[in-house]
């Protein structure tokens, strides 16, 4: 066996002090739309109330940068009134500009933290729809982005927000006239 060359030599030493790439973080959400209905059968409208919009996945980083913010925007569907909401927690504080409907999370602190802080956004609507909608429904879609202290953004993740009316159901029949006056 013959012993390394000189280029194989240095090129593993030059592999052995090259730094690692710098990795973005990784935010990962469930994929299945998030679907809320707004209407009982005891009310003719309904408020959508502080709903999580995640609630079980992930943010990460793979060289264990912190965050340093993390960003809930509407993508479409966004009508004002739409909010999102966060209690500050885990040295994450969160900043909502109502008018584009952007939520800003900032910290800096660890994925872990950001992670914690991302289960605990709500999605509000407070404007009402109406049991007659036509059609019943509204979709909404939100991307979500974290930064890391290094700047390195996420991929976007998308997670889709569907609003519906339920089925009508009647409950009694109409036994009197109806009287129809024209049009």
């Amino acid at each position: 066996m013959s012993p390394p060359s000189l280029s194989f030599l240095l090129l593993s030493l030059f592999l052995l002090i090259l730094p690692a790439s710098p990795a973005a973080p990784v935010v990962v959400v469930e994929s299945y739309p998030l679907t809320y209905s707004y209407f009982t059968a005891k009310q003719s409208t309904k408020y959508i109330n502080d709903t999580a919009i995640v609630l079980t996945k992930a943010v990460t980083d793979g060289d264990s940068d912190n965050i340093q913010k993390l960003e809930v925007d509407f993508v479409s569907g966004f009508v004002l009134g739409d909010t999102f909401t966060f209690t500050d927690a885990h040295s994450i504080t969160g900043n909502y500009d109502s008018p584009s409907g952007k939520l800003t999370l900032t910290g800096p602190t660890t994925p872990a933290n950001f992670q914690l802080a991302l289960r605990k956004v709500y999605f509000k609507a407070t404007s009402t729809y109406d049991f007659l909608d036509i059609p019943n429904f509204h979709n909404k879609v939100v991307k979500i982005i974290a930064t890391d202290v290094n700047a390195d953004a996420s991929v976007e993740e998308l997670r889709a927000i569907n609003i519906t009316a339920p089925a009508r159901v009647f409950t009694e029949w109409v036994t009197s006239e109806v009287e129809y006056s024209g049009d």
